[in-house]
This record gives structure tokens, C-alpha cells and sequence, in this order.
């Protein structure tokens, strides 16, 4: 992969995550953010390529690269996923009722965990998006 085919991957990924997450940081629909775990890990993979190839400012993609680490807010965020009973009917014997209780509590239980790490993740996030906008301006200077 060359570096500009790298650089407007990364670009192209940022637009996803500002259209599904980004967007959301600073208004009332807070809640609707959402981020994707295999586009942080190719914005990840992206952004350690371009750093590995000292093509860029340094500082600036270490930062970002912190940020998308396994174990800090923003990559816990993506990794949560809400639970669903969908395919596994013939392994729980319960009553449609039932099942329709049970969903009802594990997306609750989601969304108070997603409400939980969208808060831990927040400060980070909107650094990331300032980073992540500086970091493609640069390179569009550059070019």
C-alpha cells in the first residue's frame, strides 16, 4: 500500500466515524454515537503504517494511536455490542414472553453500559476528532 492510497483510507475512515460518532459528541443526541470496532482497528493499522514510515508528524499520530489502544475508552467503546437471543432459540426454552423480557433487560443493560463508556470515552473522542482533523490537514498540506 502506498502512503496516499494509506492517507485517503484514513481519510475515507474518518468521515465513517464523524458520520456515526463524531457528529454526536457535542449535541443532545449524545447517545446515538457509535463507533465500530474494525474501524478502529484499520484506522489503527492505517495510522501505525504511516507512523512506522516517519512520513508525518510523530507526536500527532502517537497520540492518536494511544487513544485507539486496546483497553483505553474509545476501543472499549467500539468493542461493546448489544446482546441479542436472535439464533439461539433452540438452545433457551423460553416462552416468546419470556424472551421478549429477557431482550428488553439486556438492552437496557447495554444501554447503560454504552451510556457509561460514551462518557469515559467523550474526553477522548473529541481530542481524537481534533487530531484526527489537524493529522489530514497536514498531510493535505503536504501533498
Amino acid at each position: 500500500m502506498t502512503i496516499d492510497e494509506a492517507l485517503k483510507r484514513v481519510e475515507t475512515l474518518y468521515e465513517t466515524v464523524n458520520t456515526t460518532c463524531f457528529q454526536y459528541v457535542e449535541g443532545a443526541n449524545v447517545q446515538k454515537a457509535e463507533l465500530d470496532l474494525t474501524i478502529i482497528d484499520e484506522l489503527g493499522s492505517l495510522l501505525n503504517y504511516l507512523y512506522e514510515l516517519d512520513v508525518h508528524d510523530e507526536a500527532l499520530l502517537r497520540s492518536i494511536l494511544n487513544k485507539l489502544e486496546y483497553g483505553q475508552p474509545i476501543y472499549d467503546l467500539a468493542m461493546l455490542n448489544p446482546i441479542s437471543l436472535e439464533g439461539n432459540e433452540e438452545k433457551i426454552d423460553v416462552l416468546y414472553e419470556e424472551k421478549v423480557k429477557v431482550e428488553k433487560m439486556l438492552f437496557e443493560s447495554y444501554k447503560k453500559q454504552h451510556e457509561k463508556l460514551l462518557q469515559k470515552a467523550m474526553p477522548h473522542l473529541k481530542q481524537m476528532q481534533c487530531e484526527l482533523q489537524a493529522f489530514l490537514y497536514i498531510c493535505s498540506v503536504k501533498q
